[in-house]
């Protein structure tokens, strides 16, 4: 009778840890299957495309040190025209 009551006592840890492990495994699942439900809401939404944010850049687009940015004109001269600037190098050149 002792015997088993070790042995009942023994496997007692390894049989809560399963159980907590199944639990958090399911809850983990769901997680992931409501996460995975809501990106595919998100791509199949018509008026997703239409958020993508889309901008101009300034300045002469053939210039090395264009920053390509709508904030930005230059690397080096970031207020200044690209006309006459003692900095401007063509990328055809550079490459």
């Amino acid at each position: 009778m002792k015997t088993l009551l070790i042995f009942m006592v023994s496997l007692t840890p390894f049989f809560l840890s399963l159980f907590v492990l199944r639990r958090a495994k399911r809850r983990w699942e769901s997680n992931l299957r409501r996460v995975r439900n809501r990106v595919e809401q998100l791509n199949y939404d018509p008026g997703h495309q239409a958020r993508v944010r889309t901008y101009t850049t300034i300045g002469d687009l053939s210039c090395k040190y264009n920053a390509r940015s709508p904030y930005l004109r230059c690397a080096i001269n970031p207020s200044g025209q690209c006309q006459n600037c003692q900095h401007y190098l063509s990328r055809e050149k550079h490459s």
